[in-house]
């Protein structure tokens, strides 16, 4: 325990000293980006050399990290390598990396993908924002189809968890009514109309799996019926919601037929 004080001591002393002296000279001589980003970097590789004379101690891999990534930094900028709108993703990005290490080192701590995920889902936005292919409009909307992903991905791997299909589809169904909603091609009326559809549709998708539960039809009906009154209601929409009305009477004579038809072959 001694030694690893003393070690800790010299390389924290030695550090503060290197770049306390850096900082009185930069105050005199007006020091380069590329000087205080090589001192960075050898800083960093010298924290490394402790840490592999002694691997007892993982303390060392933290400081190292950071001040290797901010040494990349900032000769990515001098370079001009590195756009404005790419500096948050790159440190979100450096930030998320050592959550993704843990995790492919040991699959059973599953939850260090979370932070990893979040922080590259906002690292991506950013650029995306900036340069417009995300327009302003669509940014509720993506934030919460980043967020829906995850549920969809824990259903995908194993189909018993049904269950996280319930939270991605109302955050999926919330981001797009946002993004309609700013983009004016949902207003007024045809708002609750979009609710009610966007709660009838689970119950309809229960019962086509299974039209033997023919209980899911009530809620599906009910919101489908308040659903077509909005849209009846609403000028804009009073030729298009018959015409639904119409299609889906069609669908339904179809269907009997087409089942008729199958039965008796």
């Amino acid at each position: 325990m001694k030694n690893i004080s003393r070690t800790q001591s010299l390389v924290w002393g030695g550090l503060l000293i290197v770049f306390g002296l850096m900082g009185l000279a930069d105050s005199y001589l007006e020091l380069t980006v590329w000087a205080w980003a090589g001192a960075m970097g050898i800083a960093g590789l010298g924290i490394l050399v402790v840490y592999f004379s002694d691997r007892s101690e993982m303390w060392p891999l933290i400081p190292a990290y950071s001040l290797i990534m901010i040494a990349c930094l900032l000769a990515l900028i001098e370079l001009n390598l590195l756009d404005d709108p790419f500096i948050p993703t790159f440190i979100l990005g450096v930030i998320a990396l050592p959550f993704l290490y843990v995790f492919f080192m040991d699959r059973a701590k599953w939850w260090a993908l979370i932070p990893a995920y979040v922080l590259l889902s906002i690292g991506l936005m950013i650029p995306l924002v900036e340069y417009r292919l995300l327009q302003d409009a669509f940014v509720a909307t993506y934030v919460l189809g980043t967020i829906a992903l995850p549920f969809i991905v824990i259903y995908l791997r194993d189909r018993q968890n049904w269950w996280a299909l319930i939270p991605a589809y109302v955050l999926l169904a919330v981001g797009i009514m946002v993004g309609l909603i700013e983009t004016r091609l949902l207003s007024d009326l045809i708002i609750p109309a979009y609710i009610m559809f966007a709660i009838a549709i689970p119950f309809l998708y229960v019962y086509i799996r299974n039209p033997k539960e023919w209980w899911p039809l009530i809620p599906s009906g009910i919101m489908g019926i308040m659903g077509m009154g909005f849209l009846l209601a609403e000028r804009s929409t009073r030729i298009v919601a018959p015409i639904l009305v119409i299609a889906l009477g069609v669908a339904i004579i179809l269907r009997q037929f087409l089942r008729s038809t199958g039965s008796s072959e």
